[in-house]
């Protein structure tokens, strides 16, 4: 028991001399949470400018591809011609086996 208390005892007096060793005041914590909001505050602005940069150079790359493309349109397959339109098929005529009497007779 006497060894255990007498490794201990320099342990916690140790612990105790590091733990005083330096006091935080109010205005001091005030300040590290300021920066740390600050800190926090520019990474989120940088973070909005470059999102809305990429944005505009994408939406830049865009129109110019699509420029490019209208000027030389890459379509490279050939699209195929109008079919042309079928003569009209010729009937056979019957002869008209119904004779028809004009409804008013001429007298002459």
């Amino acid at each position: 028991m006497k060894f255990m208390l007498r490794h201990i005892t320099p342990v916690i007096f140790i612990c105790l001399l590091i733990s005083c060793k330096e006091r935080v005041t109010q205005e001091e914590l005030i300040q590290a949470a300021l920066e740390i909001k600050l800190n926090q505050w520019r990474e989120s602005q940088i973070d909005a400018c470059r999102e809305n940069a990429l944005m505009k150079a994408e939406q830049y790359v865009d129109s110019l591809l699509l420029a490019n493309s209208l000027e030389t349109k890459l379509d490279t397959i050939p699209k195929p011609g109008k079919p042309t339109k079928p003569s009209k098929p010729s009937f056979k005529t019957k002869p008209d086996s119904v004779v028809v009497d004009p409804i008013i007779k001429k007298k002459g």
